[in-house]
């Protein structure tokens, strides 16, 4: 059975994540752009999967030096550019490097600013990061999350060495063709939020889930499973 996350909340509708059915055009309705961050520990193959579901391949500063390990071909480099050599720097056009030293965003805001402006505020935005999601630094990796959590119409998702990440905000997920995979619900609430799972090994029923070990490291147990996030917003991992 083929892969497919199909999305439905409050904020952004109906939205087909994944769909590996054949045929299927995941992007049909917005561009879809690939932002490469700077991180460890990145398959290339997938990065390269990844960038061919894409319209587009963006590095956000050093996630330059992984297109070019990756053999890919990022449209534009964005970022303060103090995280990569000027060797690095010269093998890109002078049309594909966009500097922006302002101290009051990071890399990462900075490439999002550079894909709204050149394809709109619709476009749908894939994050690709390491298994560390900055490379090791702990204050990197959330403050990249941020993003996808705070920008409630945006369709942002992430995907790291193992699976994809995105945020659910009043709405549900419907996960098919991916059973004997893992599953997280990582509530973003200080008070918790109220989760529902089904096709899974251990289902909740409008369960109150805090962030922390419950929650983590379900498994996919049916052809089809849902996530439901009835109040709040929570952070859902899926592994590929």
């Amino acid at each position: 059975m083929p892969s497919l996350l199909r999305i439905e909340d409050r904020d952004r509708g109906a939205w087909t994540l994944l769909d590996d059915a054949p045929g299927a055009a995941v992007a049909a309705e917005a561009p879809r752009v690939l932002v490469v961050l700077a991180g460890a520990g990145f398959d290339l193959l997938r990065l390269r999967d990844e960038a061919e579901r894409a319209t587009a391949v963006v590095a956000a500063d050093a996630g330059a030096i992984l297109c070019r390990a990756a053999g890919i071909e990022p449209v534009a480099v964005v970022g303060d550019f103090d995280s990569i050599s000027s060797d690095v720097l010269a093998g890109f056009g002078p049309q594909q490097l966009h500097p922006s030293p302002d101290p009051e965003s990071n890399d990462l805001e900075k490439a999002l600013a550079w894909v709204a402006d050149r394809f709109g505020a619709d476009a749908e935005v894939v994050l690709a990061a390491g298994g560390g999601v900055d490379g090791g630094r702990m204050d990197h990796a959330l403050a990249n999350l941020g993003p996808i959590v705070r920008q409630p119409h945006a369709r942002i998702s992430m995907v790291d060495g193992e699976g994809r990440l995105f945020a659910l905000r009043q709405g549900h997920v419907t996960i098919r063709g991916l059973a004997g995979r893992r599953l997280s619900i990582l509530p973003w609430s200080l008070h918790g939020v109220t989760v529902s799972e089904t096709g899974v090994r251990y289902p909740l029923d409008r369960a109150l889930l805090h962030l922390g070990g419950r929650g983590v490291s379900n498994e996919i147990a049916a052809d089809e499973a849902t996530v439901t996030v009835h109040d709040g917003v929570a952070l859902v991992w899926v592994e590929r």
